[in-house]
C-alpha cells in the first residue's frame, strides 16, 4: 500500500533529492489526489484564488503527468483582494487591494512546466467573483470533482458558495486555505469560516463531512449528501475514502524525509504554554503590540 501512495504523489524509483521534494506534499495536494481517487475518470477542478499560480500550477503538472481527462478552471481578479463585507472583522493582510498577482507571470510558470497556450483542459476566469461569476458561466462546467477555495474574505467566500452549491454532487472534494488561521487566533469570526458557517445553516438536504485538518487549520471537506444524492456505487464508500486518505497522510507526515524538527518545537512550545490561563491573553496583547 506505501509502494501505491507513492505511485500517487508521483515519488516511486525517483531519487533521494526528488523524493524529499515530492514527499512534502501538503494538505491541498493530498485533497488534489484524493478527489482522483474518488474520481478515477478525472474530472473539472475549480480554483478561486490563483495568486501567484503555486497551487495552480502543481494541479497542471499533476493532470498532464498522470490525470490527462481531468481540466483545471482557475479564478481570479489578477487585481488583490476586494474591500470585505460591511461589519465583518478581518486582519490587516487582507484589506482591499492584497494578493494581487499578474496573469502573465503565472501563464509563463504553466508554460515553463509544459503547459501549452493551446491546451483546453486550462482556464482562468478573469474579475471580481461580483461579476465573473454568472449563471451562463455555471452552466458551462460539469463534472466537478475538486474545489480549492482560497479567497481570504467573507464576501468573496459567499459568492463562491453561491455559484458552485448547483454544480456539487456525491464525493467532491472541498479544500480551505483560510480557515480561521492560528495566527489571528482570538479573534472573532471572521473570513472563510464565518462565511461557511452563516450559508451552511440555511442549506437544505446538503452535507458534509470533514476529512482531515493541519496545524494551520487548513482542512478538507468531502460532500455526502446533496439534494438527494447520496454516496453510493461506483464511489468508494466513505470510509474507503476516509482509509486512503489517512493512509496518504500518515505516509506523508510520519515519512523521515518529511520531519521538521522547528516545526514541531515550535508546536511542542504552543501546546505547553496553552496550560497557563494567561498565554492566550498574553498573546492576544503582544500581537496587538506588534501590528
Amino acid at each position: 500500500m506505501i509502494s501505491d501512495m507513492m505511485r500517487a504523489i508521483g515519488i516511486s524509483g525517483m531519487s533521494l533529492s526528488a523524493k524529499k521534494e515530492r514527499a512534502s506534499v501538503n494538505l491541498i495536494q493530498r485533497a488534489f489526489h484524493l478527489a482522483h481517487f474518488i474520481f478515477p475518470k478525472g474530472g473539472t477542478c475549480l480554483e478561486f484564488g490563483v495568486f501567484e499560480g503555486g497551487t495552480y500550477s502543481y494541479q497542471a503538472s499533476e493532470i498532464m503527468r498522470q490525470y490527462p481527462y481531468s481540466s483545471l478552471v482557475g479564478f481570479d481578479s489578477w487585481h488583490g483582494l476586494p474591500e470585505e463585507a460591511a461589519g465583518v472583522w478581518f486582519p490587516k493582510r487582507h484589506e482591499k487591494g492584497g494578493y494581487s498577482a499578474q496573469k502573465t507571470k503565472v501563464i509563463q510558470k504553466l508554460q515553463a512546466i509544459g503547459v501549452s497556450v493551446n491546451d483546453q483542459r486550462f482556464r482562468f476566469v478573469d474579475g471580481f467573483y461580483s461579476e465573473s461569476l454568472t449563471d451562463h458561466l455555471r452552466d458551462e462546467i460539469s463534472n466537478v470533482i475538486f474545489i480549492n477555495i482560497d479567497v481570504d474574505i467573507y464576501r468573496s467566500t459567499i459568492e463562491v458558495l453561491e455559484f458552485i452549491r448547483p454544480l456539487l454532487r456525491p464525493g467532491v472534494i472541498i479544500y480551505w486555505d483560510d480557515w480561521k488561521d492560528p495566527k489571528d487566533e482570538g479573534a472573532q469570526a471572521w473570513g472563510e469560516h464565518l462565511a461557511w458557517e452563516n450559508w451552511f445553516t440555511k442549506q437544505q438536504d446538503f452535507t458534509v463531512e470533514t476529512l482531515e485538518v493541519n496545524p494551520v487549520n487548513q482542512r478538507t471537506m468531502i460532500v455526502v449528501a446533496v439534494d438527494g444524492q447520496r454516496m453510493m456505487a461506483p464511489l468508494p464508500t466513505i470510509c474507503d475514502i476516509r482509509y486512503h486518505a489517512q493512509e496518504l497522510a500518515d505516509f506523508v507526515t510520519h515519512s523521515p524525509l518529511e520531519i521538521d524538527p522547528d516545526y514541531q518545537s515550535f508546536l511542542r512550545w504552543k501546546t505547553r504554554c496553552r496550560k497557563f490561563p494567561l498565554s492566550r491573553a498574553m498573546a492576544r496583547i503582544i500581537r496587538a503590540m506588534t501590528k
